[in-house]
This record gives structure tokens, sequence and C-alpha cells, in this order.
């Protein structure tokens, strides 16, 4: 796992990159038609948001085609709420 802290400093609750990221720390292994699917957002918005999230290496793609997220659901979360406790 990378260091949380450092994601999440680095990637806005406001971007598509973090609803996608804490998507893939919910859901797991998922492919990118899913992601959009299940959260509205646009398949054109997705791909790219997974691309820079495997850059950034905050994810990765698997064999299959599937991606997954290299933050725990559970860190996101913490992360937020300590943010909105400020």
């Amino acid at each position: 796992m990378v260091k949380w802290e450092e994601v999440l400093e680095n990637v806005s609750p406001k971007t598509s990159q973090f609803k996608v990221l804490t998507y893939l720390a919910f859901k797991g292994s998922t492919q990118p038609a899913e992601i959009s699917a299940d959260t509205g957002i646009p398949a054109g918005t997705v791909r790219p948001a997974l691309r820079t999230l495997l850059e950034k290496g905050y994810a990765v793609q698997n064999e299959n085609g599937t991606y997954n997220s290299l933050v725990a659901f559970v860190d996101i979360v913490s992360h937020l709420y300590s943010v909105s406790k400020k």
C-alpha cells in the first residue's frame, strides 16, 4: 500500500480522480465501465482518471483489465473525517 497521507494530500476530494479512487477502494477490483455505471461519472472521465491514478502509483491495473486502489477505504474515510472536524 502507498502512503495514504501523501495520496490524500495530492488528490482533492472534488476531483474525478478522488471519486474513482474511493470507489475502487470500497468496491475492489473493477472494470472502468462498471465504475462509470455505478458512479454516473462518464466513461470519458473515468479512463483518464484511472490513467492518472496509475501514473501516480495510487492504483494498479490487473491482467484482466480491472483496477484496484492501493489506498485502503478506511484510510480515505478516516482522512475525510479528520478534515471535516477541523
